[in-house]
């Protein structure tokens, strides 16, 4: 049982994930960022179209990494979340920076909104991930 534990974590954190961006993108934020890219995202009848499965790779990514170097490693909620926040911050600004330098006219815009959301997102699936795995190890 405990050695299946950290994939149980991780797919609580991957389903969190995937329901807080869908949150975030599909519905707080879609207008905003169909304003800041324009033509080079392609929307049909008012939605964002996507490529899901590259979508479901990237966000097992994400989990895997926060649950790797957050979750793992933490003795406590708020650690897991600090670190979370962390790796969240590294991860995207590594992303957007790098659009940044390399892609015209990619919105700086979103670029610190995109920064900070990936800051929250990473602390929150990890403090998700810490408290899946507590209910697990009492």
């Amino acid at each position: 049982m405990k050695l299946l534990l950290p994939f149980g974590v991780l797919f609580a954190m991957y389903i969190a994930i995937i329901i807080l961006d869908y949150i975030w993108l599909g519905i707080l934020t879609k207008k905003f960022i169909i304003d800041q890219f324009g033509s080079l995202i392609s929307v049909k009848d008012g939605s964002i179209q996507t490529n899901i499965p590259v979508g479901l790779l990237a966000w097992l990514a994400i989990a895997a990494g926060a649950y790797i170097f957050a979750v793992a490693p933490a003795g406590s909620a708020g650690r897991a979340a600090f670190m979370g926040a962390v790796f969240g911050f590294i991860a995207y600004a590594i992303y957007d920076l790098t659009n940044l330098t390399f892609i015209t006219n990619y919105p700086t815009k979103f670029v610190l909104v995109d920064i900070a959301w990936g800051t929250f997102l990473c602390s929150a699936i990890a403090f998700i991930g810490f408290f899946t795995r507590s209910l697990f190890l009492k």
